[in-house]
């Protein structure tokens, strides 16, 4: 397992990384975290589907966000799954021969998951009926800030008869500017990106 804590300080021309930073005082920039499973060999993987919008989660029900704004975000992440060797699904009806699965969820207003799988709210019937729910094989928080973006890759790979439960082999939570009004596109994009520099292992090798 391996963990990752970035923090780029954009004020006062200093650089301060601590393990639990004051997610309060950076409303000027975002922390990334990101983790995944080191048994996962992710040069195997040839092709992803990404969904044309993310889901954008309250405390009690969860949206689907599509507007241009959402659409530079999605963009971003195509580029940086692009640029590692990998080819994008587009057509819906073709996801379930995608390798990996890709799930943007943008958090609202902040929630706190005590029991059960939050697994971003898609819909367990999403990437196909014979999965059932989610598993990460490393620690995941249930507790998320307003204001957060959240990535994951799921392993669409696995035949039939191996599915069960899907496996979250990446993933990645940008938060930080709490106390800003609406979406930040630009703070957001340079998380995608970070998260993405931070994670040289996701890299296909064909």
């Amino acid at each position: 397992m391996k963990k990752i804590l970035v923090l780029t300080c954009m004020a006062l021309g200093m650089m301060s990384c601590e393990k639990d930073p004051d997610l309060g005082q950076l409303d000027t920039d975002m922390v990334v975290y990101t983790d995944y499973d080191n048994e996962t060999d992710f040069g195997k993987f040839q092709t992803y589907f990404l969904p044309d919008s993310i889901l954008e989660a309250g405390s009690h029900h969860a949206t689907y966000w599509k507007d241009e704004n959402a659409q530079k975000l999605i963009e971003a992440v195509e580029t940086e799954m692009n640029s590692r060797g990998y080819h994008r699904i587009t057509d819906p009806e073709q996801k379930a021969d995608a390798d990996l699965g890709v799930q943007l969820s943008y958090i609202a207003q902040q929630v706190n998951i005590t029991t059960g799988w939050w697994g971003g709210w898609w819909d367990y019937g999403y990437w196909g009926p014979w999965w059932g729910g989610w598993y990460y094989p490393y620690t995941v928080s249930y507790s998320y800030d307003t204001n957060s973006l959240v990535m994951e890759l799921v392993d669409l790979s696995k035949s039939e008869e191996e599915k069960a439960k899907l496996p979250v082999v990446w993933y990645a939570h940008a938060s930080g500017y709490q106390y800003y009004s609406g979406y930040n596109i630009q703070l957001m994009t340079e998380a995608i990106n970070q998260a993405f520099a931070q994670s040289p292992y996701i890299q296909s090798n064909n």
